[in-house]
């Protein structure tokens, strides 16, 4: 009996010791393990995570910086290809100013090559109505041109000469002296004297020259009008207009033309035709 109960008393000590050591090992063993190893898990995790993030952020950092690339390299794109059309258009400009230009240069080259053509024929017909104006002061004397007034010598190269010598005060002229040719016609002569110094006759010029039909020489007038025996007053304002002055007397009719008191052409016609012979015609012009 006692046997029997010192084996149970022994059982149940070894059995209560046994107790208290399992459960501390249980504890110390099992639950930090298993939390060592959780935590370990969790930091791995942790890690992998924030690795991943990590590389996601620099992923999506090396895309934006990928994209600002591209989008600076877009925008470059765009500014070059403002600039190159701002440059075209520039260029468009350009040109089209310089067309612009060159066509208004040419424009107002024709304008004035038409001006000057213009004036060139204005300035023709002015010198054509001139030289047809009894004020032109010429006259063909044997088909030989003279323009009052004119040098002495001019006469003496045509043939005609003056008899008398004498000299000539400033700025005056002599009275009428006749000239004569070789056939013994005549015509009559004023010298004049325009310079402040006294002069020869043949150191004058003729300021005054008249002509008489009866003298038989060929004369012509401004605007092709023949001096002849056909001329009568009426053909004469025909051919001139109306003169400044006008008298008619018995047998005879005065014309006469001024352009100032200095300047004139005066015509003496006789209506009896036995005295048209002396009808003449004189050209004077003292400037």
């Amino acid at each position: 009996m006692k046997k029997i109960l010192s084996v149970i008393l022994f059982s149940l000590m070894a059995s209560a010791l046994t107790g208290c050591d399992s459960t501390p090992t249980v504890v110390s063993n099992v639950e930090p393990s298993s939390n060592i190893e959780a935590s370990a898990e969790s930091s791995a995790t942790e890690s992998t995570e924030s690795k991943q993030e990590s590389s996601k952020t620099e992923q999506s950092s090396k895309e934006n910086a990928s994209k600002t690339e591209s989008s600076k390299e877009e925008n470059s794109e765009a500014e070059s290809s403002q600039d190159e059309s701002s440059e075209a258009e520039q260029s468009s400009e350009n040109v089209s100013e310089d067309e612009s230009s060159s066509d208004e240069e040419q424009s107002s080259e024709d304008e004035t090559s038409n001006d000057e053509s213009s004036e060139t024929e204005s300035s023709d017909e002015e010198t054509s109505k001139e030289d047809d104006s009894l004020f032109s002061f010429r006259l063909w004397l044997n088909y030989v041109e003279y323009k009052v007034p004119f040098d002495y010598g001019e006469l003496n190269q045509a043939g005609y000469y003056l008899e008398k010598s004498g000299t000539v005060e400033p700025d005056t002229h002599t009275r009428s002296l006749d000239w004569k040719d070789n056939n013994g016609h005549k015509i009559s002569v004023q010298l004049w004297n325009p310079t402040d110094e006294t002069k020869d006759y043949d150191e004058c010029k003729v300021g005054s020259i008249e002509i008489k039909l009866g003298e038989e020489m060929n004369v012509v007038l401004p605007g092709d009008f023949s001096f002849d025996m056909d001329v009568t007053p009426d053909a004469i304002k025909e051919q001139y207009g109306e003169p400044e002055s006008e008298h008619i007397y018995d047998n005879y009719v005065t014309l006469r033309y001024k352009k100032d008191l200095s300047s004139t052409v005066e015509f003496f016609i006789y209506t009896d035709e036995t005295m048209q012979k002396f009808s003449s015609v004189t050209v004077k012009n003292f400037v």
